[in-house]
């Protein structure tokens, strides 16, 4: 007999292979217009749940990204494997950006993780000036395992799952 429990360390090593599997996250930002940015980027993640990305200023995801205003991240199950197209894994967060300095030990640190994760394309991108690392810092999680298996993300390396229910939602009639 499966217990709640057990349906949520279930779900909690679910989510985690699909944090691990997906190499790319999509971004959703905003800047100084009120015409929302819809982009992605490989990514990195660390022990405390935090994101990173190295992006371009040529893309204006990294302008409103540098900004500092909050983002939105979702990390989705590829579509070509996924069992069901209209209930996709996924995780999105809010976040909070904070640009870290390339002079800095902790971006050469990321970089290295990025190369390990991504491969050698992060050592181009590297010796490019125009790339800047950014690291999404999540304020509220969600994740989604399949039909009627939505939770809320906490913990403090956002790794646990609780259950959700959307506000004024009833769930699946």
């Amino acid at each position: 007999m499966t217990t709640d429990n057990d349906t949520f360390k279930i779900a909690e090593m679910d989510y985690a292979k699909l944090l691990e599997e997906t190499h790319s996250l999509m971004l959703a930002t905003q800047g100084e217009s009120p015409t929302p940015e819809a982009s992605y980027s490989p990514f990195l993640r660390d022990e405390s749940g935090n994101f990173y990305v190295f992006v371009s200023e040529m893309a204006r995801h990294t302008q409103n990204l540098r900004t500092g205003h909050a983002a939105s991240i979702m990390v989705i199950e590829d579509e070509k494997t996924t069992q069901q197209l209209f209930a996709r894994r996924r995780a999105t967060f809010t976040c909070k950006p904070e640009e870290i300095s390339r002079d800095s030990e902790e971006c050469q640190l990321l970089l290295g993780q990025m190369r390990e994760r991504h491969g050698e394309m992060i050592d181009t991108l590297a010796n490019m000036g125009d790339f800047h690392m950014i690291k999404l810092v999540p304020s509220s999680g969600r994740v989604v395992l399949g039909f009627a298996a939505a939770y809320r993300v906490v913990g403090d390396n956002w790794d646990q799952l609780t259950n959700r229910v959307a506000a004024g939602s009833t769930g699946h009639r």
